[in-house]
């Protein structure tokens, strides 16, 4: 080869560098998806393989929908139980038809009527609010509705006020259960016992603290029908992970200041459910 056939032949190779890189990448991520499906498929293998976890169910799940009642009350458990496969949940309608229902600022689609709600639930589940469960405990139709589909559910549920609505039923009478801080107390007028935790069991009651607690409930509840570490997976999946910015998230750790002003401004909301219960 002389210099001049050298020369050519380095030029070239130069010019093809480009197109030979991109070819090594190229072969380089396809090597990377089959390894990565490979892997997909060895960990679901190996979890759905764990003793300790039941990967498939059939429960059924209706969560109560009613007008002013707080989205993130209902949205944070239903985030755990969608995570439940083969699990059916049913948004159940206030009346009998799929009007969209207002919900703190958003509005939620139910996707059943109350006629095609189940009987035998797995889970019952009622979310809490303010005016919204206020005028909930009003609605004779609606309690009647929760006290006839608690009649044969497996668990019976709330989180934050939602409580009130389960007690006005004459479903938390002797047992003990919890509620959001602010009305915490007014559900021992139901024959409950208040306790000052996140989530609560009795039997086959269980209810959780306000709104946030709606997550740790769902997690507990998600333990106890699929397995523990189904229930660390979808925490892990989440993120679940609170280091909240300001440790004022209980009447006791809040400021003097801030718990006042909250209270007051409960206060006549809480002396109203008060007339409602008695």
């Amino acid at each position: 080869m002389n210099r001049r056939q050298f020369t050519k032949f380095a030029l070239l190779a130069g010019s093809l560098a480009p197109y030979i890189n991109v070819a090594e990448a190229v072969e380089t991520l396809e090597q990377r998806k089959l390894k990565a499906k490979a892997a997909s498929e060895q960990a679901h293998k190996s979890f759905m393989e764990n003793n300790n976890i039941k990967m498939m169910g059939n429960e059924k799940i209706a969560m109560l929908l009613y007008p002013g009642f707080y989205a993130a009350d209902l949205v944070n458990p239903q985030f755990i139980f969608n995570s439940m496969m083969g699990a059916k949940i049913y948004l159940v309608s206030p009346t009998e038809d799929l009007t969209p229902v207002e919900a703190s600022g958003i509005s939620i689609v139910p996707t059943h009527k109350q006629s095609e709600c189940p009987d035998d639930l797995d889970i019952l589940f009622v979310p809490g609010g303010a005016t919204g469960t206020l005028n909930a405990m009003k609605n004779e139709q609606f309690i009647d509705f929760i006290k006839t589909k608690a009649a044969t559910a497996k668990y019976i549920t709330s989180v934050c006020t939602g409580s009130l609505l389960l007690g006005k039923a004459g479903l938390l009478k002797g047992k003990s259960a919890t509620s959001h801080w602010s009305t915490l107390e007014l559900i021992s007028k139901f024959g409950a016992t208040p306790v000052k935790k996140r989530v609560v069991w009795d039997g086959n009651t269980v209810t959780g603290g306000g709104v946030t607690a709606g997550i740790d409930f769902g997690l507990e509840i998600l333990a106890a029908l699929r397995g523990k570490e189904y229930a660390e997976a979808i925490q892990l999946q989440a993120e679940y992970d609170p280091a909240p910015p300001f440790d004022s998230g209980s009447p006791e750790k809040a400021s003097p200041f801030v718990r006042d002003s909250i209270t007051g401004m409960f206060a006549p909301l809480i002396v109203n459910m008060e007339e409602e219960i008695a």
